[in-house]
């Protein structure tokens, strides 16, 4: 066959399935559904020759219907099915279809629910599956994603130090500044008791006579024990409050020891920016020339 008659040979035969169509929709109109049958199915069997899912639903639509007015009900149920496989939530309408095809159709879309669901499900994991693929596509067109993470390495010596120090340094900042108040307070009061009493009354308090007695010995009842008492009074809130303090320690050691963890995940990454100024508390080691210690740094 020539070039000048190849053209022409592959426009109809690309024109054809639609016009064929066509012809069909014409003849299902005059109610010649012999005549359907006859034009509509070659465009479904044995090879699909129609393009769109239009022309698909309405070849299997007129094709279903001819079936069932020409008494061929298992070929019209299964025209009907291949329909709801394409479209789901096809429906005739009662207002404008025959009664009969309106209740066979609605009668084999009841029996065949089942399997439309699963296809349905499949049609939503495929369009999922299609999704994520497209949104891989996008990241390897928008180039690989760089994640840094910044990592500290923590001391398990610090969690027996006071002060919260092994909470801080496991990130509990809250518990840190509690233990920190609670043992800076109560370590206050217990020495501040201390060096009150010694600065007051000495070490061992005196004794005075509630009235003059001259060089004689002052009798017991009129021995007057007010100093006495209120040493005795500063010595007790000492005790009280240090081993109050000396309990929050232990609380305090005990608890870094059970959420220590070797590394803290620190920032995500560097800041092209300088970051706010907040308050901190850090421990950190001190290398000298001859000695290796820990230090101790607040920021406000």
């Amino acid at each position: 066959m020539s070039a000048g008659y190849l053209l022409p040979f592959l426009l109809c035969q690309a024109v054809a399935p639609t016009e064929e169509l066509q012809r069909g929709k014409i003849a299902f109109d005059r109610g010649e559904f012999g005549r359907v049958v006859e034009i509509v199915r070659p465009l479904l069997y044995p090879e699909l020759r129609l393009q769109s899912e239009s022309q698909i639903v309405l070849a299997h639509r007129i094709l279903g219907v001819s079936y069932l007015f020409e008494k061929q009900g298992p070929e019209a149920a299964g025209e009907f099915r291949k329909l709801l496989q394409i479209s789901p939530e096809y429906r005739f309408d009662p207002r404008l279809d025959p009664p009969e095809v309106v209740d066979f159709f609605d009668g084999v879309r009841r029996e065949y629910s089942t399997e439309l669901a699963i296809l349905e499900a499949e049609r939503k994991q495929a369009e999922r599956e299609r999704q994520r693929y497209r949104e891989e596509c996008e990241k390897l067109r928008a180039g690989p994603t760089v994640i840094e993470r910044r990592v500290g390495r923590n001391s398990f010596t610090v969690s027996f130090l006071p002060f919260g120090a092994g909470q801080f340094q496991n990130g509990h900042r809250k518990k840190g500044w509690a233990f920190l108040t609670a043992e800076v307070l109560l370590g206050a009061v217990s020495v501040g008791a201390l060096a009150t009493n010694l600065a007051v009354y000495g070490l061992r308090p005196q004794r005075g006579c509630r009235y003059d007695v001259g060089n004689a010995a002052c009798p017991p009842e009129a021995i007057d024990h007010t100093d006495e008492n209120r040493s005795r009074l500063l010595t007790q809130v000492q005790m009280v409050s240090g081993a109050a303090f000396f309990a929050v320690v232990a609380w305090g050691i005990l608890d870094a020891v059970y959420y220590y963890h070797p590394e803290t995940l620190l920032s995500p990454a560097p800041s092209a920016q300088r970051p706010a100024a907040t308050s901190s508390l850090r421990f950190s080691p001190l290398l000298a020339e001859h000695a290796i210690g820990t230090g101790l740094s607040f920021r406000f």
